[in-house]
């Protein structure tokens, strides 16, 4: 699979954890390979280059690396927009993201999977369900290690479950996944993009190389999703209310075979039905054994900070949502209840139109909501004559969603917003709600 790179110039473009992959992985194939970051690497990444002994450019990107050169790889983050990548373009040359490097690295089989909200749930869920059968499994991309790493590693006949980002389907052409989903589309990364049709369009690029003989799963009931499936293509389809895949009679039903009740599943939240619901739907060409799904469908309680379930706490179902940095994410979450919701929301200020919620909160008893946007939150609840409250932080937001609430109520931390008015990412917001919350319980038994 190496011999295609021998001798062949490369510029990667940015490091980080992929882009320093997939340089190593070229080197190792004896390409000629360059890297060039728009700013100086962090002391590990530049140690790890210097190691490879490559050629390396830093802190501006020269039209002049062109000459030279007869493929990119670039990092998915890298807009296309910038000089370097427009003269290329106009150079014709190719310009790859690292997942078609996986993708010619390796002859193992990929089940890939796309979309706006619910890819990592799914993604992690498809991995563990692909476990119990009797085929070696990888998981790679945004939530393993990165997909060269992973593809020069797998054999043939193992699987290699990835979960893949707009930006880099832009940068595929060869990807052929045996099974790939497009879960939903909602207005995002439009700065990227451009507008929400080249965005769409970026996600659709998933089925480019697909055929009939290949597991083609789309929801039916999205009309923006259906519109991406080629036009010679028969999908499988899935969604809540139809498709070959659907709920009925409160049952998780594949081909009107009935798998398990919905209230069975470890997964809260209509739209993690729908996630399972696609999830059996992709591993369905690798002859899963019955029991091994059922117990996986039990136990999988979802992915830290994606509609994380924490368990009982004092008679509470409390859940970790704070992925949900925007409203369609938290929109999701809220309509994924049947019961009471005590809802803590907010924030980082964006100035986002809060209103596309109101329709969502029917469940939701009461708002705490704290951070930047407190204020404006308040304000979205007392508008559906929802009591509301302010404070100032997470660690004050948690006894009082405590008090709020009563036995049987769900307390869901879905914050609708960015975390960096008081943390550096999502994780340590969510990281952070999950000690307050024991601590609570602790000191409340």
């Amino acid at each position: 699979m190496e011999k295609q790179w021998h001798g062949k110039k490369v510029l990667v473009l940015g490091a980080a954890k992929s882009g320093i992959a997939a340089a190593t992985y070229l080197h190792h194939a004896g390409a000629d390979v360059t890297i060039n970051t728009g700013n100086i690497p962090p002391e590990d990444e530049l140690e790890k280059i210097q190691a490879l002994g490559i050629q390396s450019v830093f802190n501006e990107h020269p039209l002049a690396l062109l000459n030279e050169t007869e493929l990119i790889v670039k990092n998915p983050g890298i807009p296309y927009q910038i000089p370097l990548l427009q003269e290329a373009m106009s150079r014709n040359i190719p310009i790859y993201t690292e997942v078609e490097l996986a993708y010619l690295a390796t002859e193992a089989e990929f089940v890939a999977i796309t979309g706006s909200n619910g890819k990592t749930t799914t993604t992690t869920l498809v991995y563990e369900l692909l476990k119990g059968g009797e085929r070696p499994v990888h998981l790679a991309g945004n939530i393993g290690f990165p997909a060269i790493e992973v593809a020069s590693q797998a054999k043939v006949g193992d699987l290699i479950v990835i979960e893949l980002s707009s930006f880099q389907l832009m940068g595929i052409e060869s990807f052929h996944p045996r099974s790939a989903a497009l879960l939903n589309l909602s207005e995002a990364h439009l700065d990227y993009h451009g507008d929400f049709d080249a965005y769409a369009d970026a996600k659709g690029n998933l089925f480019r190389q697909m055929t009939n003989a290949d597991q083609i799963v789309v929801k039916v009931t999205d009309p923006e999703v259906m519109k991406r499936v080629p036009g010679e293509i028969e999908p499988t389809t899935f969604s809540f209310d139809r498709g070959d895949a659907s709920v009925v009679d409160g049952w998780v039903t594949v081909r009107g075979e009935k798998i398990m009740q919905v209230n069975e599943l470890a997964l809260g939240g209509a739209h993690n039905v729908e996630n399972v619901l696609a999830a059996l739907l992709l591993v369905e060409p690798f002859a899963i054994p019955r029991t091994h799904i059922e117990r996986v469908l039990r136990n999988f309680g979802g992915v830290a900070h994606r509609t994380e379930s924490l368990g009982d706490v004092l008679g509470r179902a409390v859940y970790n949502d704070s992925k949900a940095t925007n409203n369609v994410a938290t929109e999701a979450a809220l309509r994924g209840f049947d019961t009471p919701i005590v809802w803590l929301c907010g924030g980082l200020e964006r100035g986002a139109d809060l209103s596309s919620l109101a329709s969502a909160l029917s469940k939701v008893k009461a708002v705490v909501a704290y951070g930047e946007t407190a204020k404006r939150f308040k304000e979205l609840g007392e508008s559906q004559q929802i009591p509301s409250f302010t404070v100032e932080t997470l660690a004050d937001a948690v006894p009082l969603a405590f008090e709020k609430s009563e036995t049987g109520d769900v307390i869901l931390l879905s914050p609708a917003c960015a975390s960096w008015d008081q943390f550096k990412t999502f994780e340590e917001r969510g990281e952070q709600f999950v000690q307050l919350v024991r601590s609570y319980e602790e000191a409340n038994r």
